[in-house]
């Protein structure tokens, strides 16, 4: 599998070479320009000088923080302010490390000869934004542009170097025709070809994306197509081409491998992706993920201006990698142990460890010890006086034997899901029909259900797709929002550690040391009390847990107490003033001339 896709660095190199190959070749025929850029990050996200001393600039950013500022900050803005303006252009650009394992781009972009002057000025502009201050007059360390000439070279011959060190050593090694030397890296003074595996390894370990091409087709529509056309090879028998005049046009220039006319029969450069001819089809899985969910997986080729009809499957079989199993049998009967082996194999061919026994003074071996049944609540006696009658092995009995039941009682209960998970409902007796409703509602939806995906909805059950639950309703297909308690526990637990800060690890590992830690930040009296509590009754049989309720049930009870009582206070501080205010006061008329309601109260009672 390796060796035979593009993951083979050989095959990735070939293949990136006649795409870059193609763009020159329909740059050259649209009469485009072309210009090299070269972009560095700022000052700050260098953790060393060039001579390799501490940057006193830097702000603590990591490589992939680099990466980050080149793809959301550098590059999202300029494709901003080109869509803005209506400038267009399209190419590659390449990933490198700096000395100090810093990002930086270099960049082949073509484009129409009255816009690339344009383009180049909103590149530059936008790279030396942020820290302008720091470069002064020279913007060189940011940014570098040099327009491709003809006759030094293409601009393939410009990018090539850039995709051979950084993916294939062999494109680098040898003797440079302009020195007659081993090409050597200008930073690190070592030969190109050992920093081949260097520049790998940097990508990888900070998950850096070393190339990329825009403004044109989809590449992997370009394999997928590749991979028909062999198909068809191997098969004389069936169909050598597509229904669609206009699809088997395409499929003829990948199978060439021309990718300037793949560019051009997809409908050219400088389109919208929605607007090509023919596009990646996608299904889902026909077998559930390590994890139990419904992945999606390449299907084929399709074109949306012609519907599903056009759908081509390039994948007929489903690969799985399996383990290959040790033989080790030969080898242990032939050398008399095993070489191999596997891995719970033993280092010897015996073991001389005694087995457990205890014997007694004649010699005779003794039966093996029996741990003590754990003691019997008596009727009518006080659960908290009995467990603290008990001795520490009695306790210890009881523990044991509670954690037993518990966890028998629970691999009862997961054998016993386990076998009716197993138990496959029966299939309706219109199978055929609800199928067959399913299938075309699903296709409505833009969804397609195999085999196996159809036998699971049939027999009662649902697919979880992005976040949607796909169900039958009737004779219809339906997709519901997925509203599972454990999906929405989960984005509960998500919230709470994005906006507060909480760790759900740490409360389900120990959910009172947890609760502490949290009581002790707003109120540490609070906190203290309760492990104080905790402290007096760990050799009693209370759980933390139970102990913790009561102590908040205590909590709670107090300060409802405690609002009752404030309740009561002010009541009372009311009515005294409301009495002095009486007093002192005119006892049948107010000065606004309203009657005093309660002195009209008294009088009345009076009378």
């Amino acid at each position: 599998v390796y060796y035979a896709g593009v993951s083979n660095p050989v095959h990735r190199k070939a293949e990136m070479m006649a795409t870059m190959k193609g763009l020159e070749l329909l740059a050259e025929a649209r009469g485009d320009k072309a210009v090299f850029l070269t972009v560095t990050c700022p000052s700050k996200y260098h953790a060393t000088t060039e001579n390799g001393h501490p940057n006193p600039k830097w702000n603590g950013a990591t490589m992939r923080d680099s990466s980050d500022y080149l793809v959301n900050t550098f590059f999202a803005a300029v494709r901003k302010k080109l869509n803005r303006d209506g400038l267009r252009w399209y190419g590659i650009r390449t990933v490198e490390p700096h000395h100090d394992g810093t990002v930086h781009w270099h960049m082949m972009v073509f484009a129409h000869p009255e816009e690339i002057d344009s383009i180049v000025a909103i590149t530059r502009d936008i790279a030396i934004q942020e820290d302008r201050h720091e470069l002064g007059n020279d913007i060189t360390p940011r940014f570098k542009v040099e327009y491709v000439d003809g006759s030094k070279g293409t601009p393939t011959s410009y990018i090539a170097t850039y995709i051979g060190k950084n993916l294939d050593s062999r494109a680098v090694d040898g003797i440079d025709p302009k020195t007659g030397k081993p090409r050597v890296d200008h930073e690190t003074g070592k030969s190109m070809a050992e920093s081949v595996e260097r520049a790998i390894g940097w990508a990888r370990l900070h998950r850096v994306r070393q190339f990329q091409f825009f403004g044109i087709p989809s590449r992997q529509v370009w394999r997928e197509l590749r991979r028909l056309a062999s198909q068809m090879a191997r098969n004389p028998e069936g169909p050598q081409r597509l229904k669609d005049d206009a699809m088997d046009a395409v499929l003829a220039a990948a199978d060439a491998g021309c990718f300037a006319t793949y560019i051009e029969k997809q409908g050219g450069v400088l389109v919208p992706r929605k607007d090509y001819l023919i596009r990646t089809a996608y299904d889902l899985a026909d077998e559930l993920n390590d994890y139990g969910e419904q992945s999606v997986q390449i299907y084929g080729i399709w074109s949306p201006f012609i519907g599903e009809s056009s759908r081509v499957c390039t994948h007929p079989d489903n690969w799985k990698l399996v383990r290959r199993k040790p033989e080790a049998e030969d080898s242990a009967r032939e050398n008399g142990f095993d070489l191999q082996g596997g891995p719970a194999a033993p280092w010897t061919r015996g073991n001389n460890c005694p087995r457990v026994q205890e014997t007694d003074n004649n010699g005779t071996e003794q039966p093996e010890e029996r741990p003590a049944p754990w003691p019997q609540l008596p009727d009518g006696v006080d659960v908290n006086e009995w467990m603290r009658s008990l001795k520490r092995h009695e306790r210890r009995a009881l523990m044991r034997s509670l954690r037993d039941k518990q966890a028998k009682n629970s691999s009862d209960e997961m054998q016993s899901w386990t076998q009716s998970r197993k138990q496959q409902r029966p299939l309706p007796d219109n199978h055929e029909l609800l199928a067959k409703e399913w299938r075309e509602s699903a296709e409505s939806l833009g969804l397609h259900i195999g085999e196996q995906q159809m036998q699971h909805l049939l027999r009662g059950g649902s697919l979880y797709v992005d976040g949607s639950i796909i169900a039958p309703q009737g004779f219809e297909i339906v997709r519901k929002p997925d509203t599972r308690p454990d999906s929405r526990i989960t984005q509960l637990w998500q919230r709470l550690s994005r906006n507060h800060g909480v760790s759900s690890t740490e409360i389900r590992h120990n959910p009172v040391a947890s609760y502490l830690e949290q009581l002790g930040a707003s109120d540490p009296e609070a906190a203290a009390r309760l492990a104080s509590t905790l402290q007096q009754d760990q050799n009693t049989m209370k759980t933390p847990v139970t102990v913790l309720s009561d102590m908040l049930r205590a909590i709670r009870d107090a300060e409802h107490a405690q609002r009752i009582s404030e309740t009561t206070e002010r009541a009372r501080r009311k009515a005294d003033l409301l009495r002095g205010g009486l007093t002192s006061g005119n006892k049948k008329q107010t000065k606004t001339g309203f009657t005093n309601p309660v002195n009209e109260q008294k009088t009345r009672r009076d009378i």
